[in-house]
């Protein structure tokens, strides 16, 4: 059978890394912190900013917060800026190309871990607000929890379902269990999460590692 005869598929994407890079929109957060502090403290932190990243300082906002001179009670307010926020990312040329195809001929979902308002916001900056989506938060469910992919398999039956996402701790066990294909997408070295898989199960494994979205019109057979 081939790619154009599975009419009857449905592709379940992971957000995070798999549709564009996570860095990008930590970078955009940060930013509008960094807007939000100079308009109250009247301190440019753009390029502190950079050279925190730069040493990968682990508590970016109360480091933002003490180049400022404001007290570090403030960065629970920082991080709802944070997470708040209309991020400035963008799908890149491949990914537009690789989603427009998938979506002439599939049905396609998105299916994310993170908070609801953050992730949607994500999705709109993306322009995705049409696909369906399935929220860790609005679920109650984490990956690798196999609630909301039961949840797709009911609301969107089909013959065969595929799953694409980059993060092997978490995102492939329950879509294996449940007899989904399975796709890893290589990090090129500015994913959030680690793809080291020593010592993981085999249950934790993709069907296939890939290096850009576009190779599963090609496995999917």
């Amino acid at each position: 059978m081939t790619f154009h005869e599975l009419s009857d598929t449905v592709f379940v994407l992971d957000l995070d890394d798999t549709l564009y890079p996570e860095i990008d929109y930590q970078t955009s957060g940060y930013l509008e912190v960094c807007r939000w502090l100079e308009e109250i403290s009247g301190i440019g932190l753009a390029q502190d900013l950079l050279s925190l990243r730069e040493r990968n300082e682990r508590d970016v906002l109360g480091a933002l917060c003490e180049l400022a001179a404001l007290p570090l009670g403030i960065k629970e307010s920082l991080l709802w800026i944070y997470r708040l926020h209309l991020p400035k990312i963008s799908l890149s040329v491949s990914v537009t190309a690789f989603l427009q195809i998938l979506r002439e001929r599939y049905r396609v979902a998105i299916l994310t871990d993170g908070r609801s308002v953050t992730q949607r916001q994500k999705i709109k900056a993306l322009g995705l607000t049409d696909i369906p989506v399935y929220i860790s938060e609005e679920y109650a469910s984490e990956k690798p929890e196999p609630y909301r992919f039961e949840l797709i398999m009911k609301e969107m039956p089909a013959s065969r379902y595929a799953y694409v996402g980059d993060n092997p701790k978490k995102d492939f066990i329950a879509p294996n269990t449940l007899g989904w294909l399975t796709f890893c997408l290589r990090d090129k070295g500015k994913n959030v999460h680690s793809q080291e898989t020593e010592g993981m199960d085999a249950k934790q494994m993709p069907n296939f590692w890939i290096d850009s979205l576009d190779e599963t019109l090609g496995l999917v057979c």
